[in-house]
């Protein structure tokens, strides 16, 4: 593979492809738009103004004009796809605001100029239309620019570029210093890769399964490079996974002159009270040098790939890093880790190919669009993997089935894991509390493909259970591959929650299994929420996803239910085998299979006429 020759053609790839689907967009009728969840219509909102000027970058206002702080959406029934962080247009006539979605709850849908677009986001504040707003996704291709400046690094350092090249292309060879001192609470698996992490001198590769402590050992590896004074760079496809992986490096170093959070207010929510990491919009390396506030000798920083993209980003304007720290390294596009290689020296990649792997264009025949840089890495490097094989999270009842799976039955249980023996006493579902900790709920309601008010009561009803056993509401995590069954689910477990419970969604985690990635609950609840996937054979790649799939079942602590309409497992090939579709998802919808063998089920159906 050229290297510099096929990063160029995957950004200009990348470039189109966004194009493309932001103008097939435009053309799709509204109502489908509002359907597929990239719109929101008839909305009526209430803006929140700044008194004075928000930032330095805003000019004075005449009348009663005034910028906007926030905005708080009124809409009867959502189901789009935005999430918080997400950037969208706020519009009606002649007015256009770029904001970006501060938060989304079942309370609130609250809207939020950014600094650099707050300056664009003034109206006049005694009168101004209540009624008919719309929402859309936004078409930005910042990113790309970003990454045009990453080739152009690449281009003219003929050094990193030979450096990049050959470790994508299978020729590095690792050499290893000596150094030998393990860790005594760390176990044999997590030592070594610890270890291999210090001593090797371009690379090394660490597969995390799931509550195997990578976060754990990550937190180790940066204190020891902090502590020898070298420059470390700590990155992650998302703002949340680089935030876990900073907490983790506070605990060890506890020095907030030697920990550095790079993004705005609302990316730094897992670090935001942790008092041993400094959160900053943006550190250049001018400012850094010989200021008493930051470590001189030895220091992380985290933040984005896109960060060291500069002159374009002026985040980390100047900084070459010693050390370079993945994480989740399984959901970065190659693309994006060549921004982060770029301006850092050796590389430590940690991930589990096995989970999610990253969002990129498909049928590009480009070579850095066939899979995550962790997947690459793992295929052309097998010698070089360090697996942590100790999971401290499933117990030898949970473990079985991904360990069956996806890890060739190499995992094993901590001996600290302990089985759940309790007896629930319960008004809904007993006999689903009271045996295997991991249940295949099957039903035959068919009711909707992506939201099923079915399933969300389900979920609501093992939700009462479970408290009115005494367990606590932010030991239960709630799950569906659907944004819209996310809300879905909120509207029917409010319901059954005390209503003592303020703000509840802020301790119960109801997501995306994207989002859940990385965290652990003691009782999971996960709703597949599509009554008959096949019938379509429509986004197939994304449900029947075994890596998705083996996310969502590796969460649990002590209770695993799966909420599922029994179509999902009734795959017959050869009524799919002429489909274009089919050879393409065989492999996957053959893990399912294997899953629905392998699984304790539980049948809840509903008689024919109650069904329709």
């Amino acid at each position: 593979m050229d290297v510099l020759k096929e990063f160029q053609a995957a950004i200009e790839i990348e470039l189109a492809k966004n194009l493309q689907d932001f103008e097939e967009q435009k053309k799709t009728p509204l109502d489908e738009r509002v359907a597929k969840g990239v719109t929101m219509t008839n909305l009526r909102v209430e803006f929140d103004f700044y008194d004075g000027l928000p930032n330095q970058w805003c000019y004075p206002l005449s009348g009663s004009q005034k910028y906007i702080s926030s905005v708080k959406i009124f809409c009867d029934n959502n189901i789009s796809k935005f999430k918080e962080g997400s950037s969208v247009v706020l519009s009606n006539g002649s007015h256009r605001f770029e904001m970006d979605i501060e938060e989304d709850s079942t309370e609130n849908f609250i809207l939020k100029p950014n600094d650099f677009n707050v300056k664009h986001c003034c109206i006049d504040s005694n009168n101004y239309p209540k009624n008919n707003w719309d929402i859309n996704s936004v078409n930005t291709d910042i990113s790309t620019k970003l990454l045009k400046i990453a080739a152009d690094i690449l281009k003219n350092n003929e050094t990193t570029l030979r450096k990049i090249d050959s470790i994508l292309n299978g020729r590095t060879r690792n050499n290893f210093q000596a150094y030998s001192q393990r860790i005594g609470y760390l176990n044999d698996s997590q030592n070594s890769a610890y270890l291999n992490a210090i001593n090797a001198s371009d690379f090394c590769i660490i597969q995390g399964p799931p509550g195997t402590g990578k976060t754990e050992t990550i937190g180790n590896i940066a204190k020891q490079l902090i502590d020898c004074g070298l420059k470390v760079f700590v990155t992650a496809p998302t703002h949340t996974a680089i935030n876990n992986c900073l907490n983790a490096v506070a605990s060890k170093v506890k020095d907030n002159n030697k920990v550095i959070k790079i993004g705005e207010k609302a990316s730094n929510k897992e670090v935001q009270e942790n008092q041993y990491v400094t959160k900053k919009s943006r550190v250049t390396y001018s400012s850094y040098i010989n200021n008493t506030n930051y470590s001189q000798k030895g220091i992380a920083i985290g933040s984005t790939a896109y960060s060291l993209c500069y002159p374009g980003s002026k985040k980390l304007d100047g900084w070459e890093f010693d050390v370079c720290i993945i994480d989740e390294a399984s959901q970065l596009s190659i693309p994006l880790s060549i921004a982060a290689m770029n301006r850092t020296g050796k590389y430590i990649f940690v991930g589990d190919h096995k989970q999610l792997d990253p969002i990129i264009p498909k049928d590009s025949n480009n070579e850095m669009f066939a899979e995550s840089i962790f997947s690459k890495l793992a295929r052309i490097y097998p010698n070089e993997i360090n697996l942590l094989n100790t999971s401290y999270r499933l117990n030898k009842s949970l473990i079985k089935i991904p360990n069956t799976l996806f890890y060739e039955n190499q995992l094993q249980s901590a001996s600290s894991t302990q089985e759940d023996n309790s007896r629930y006493e319960c008004k809904n579902h007993p006999e689903i509390l009271n045996s295997d900790p991991h249940k295949l709920i099957l039903h035959n309601v068919f009711d909707a493909n992506g939201r099923s008010p079915h399933e969300a009561k389900l979920v609501a009803e093992l939700v009462s259970d479970l408290l009115q056993n005494g367990v606590k509401i932010n030991d239960i995590g709630i799950m569906s591959p659907y944004r819209a069954q996310v809300r879905e689910i909120k509207k029917e477990v409010i319901k059954v929650l005390p209503k003592t419970i303020s703000k509840p969604f802020e301790t119960l985690f109801v997501d995306t299994v994207d989002s859940m990635q990385g965290q652990e609950r003691n009782y999971i609840i996960y709703s597949l929420a599509n009554s008959h996937p096949l019938e379509s054979m429509r986004r197939l790649d994304f449900f029947y996803s075994p890596n998705r799939l083996n996310v969502a079942i590796t969460r649990a602590i002590k209770k695993c239910f799966v909420i599922a309409n029994y179509k999902v497992f009734e795959i017959i090939d050869d009524e799919l085998k002429d489909r274009k579709e089919y050879q393409d998802i065989k492999d996957s919808l053959d893990v399912f299979k294997r899953y629905f063998s392998l699984s304790t089920k539980f049948e809840i159906n509903q008689t024919v006429e109650d069904e329709w």
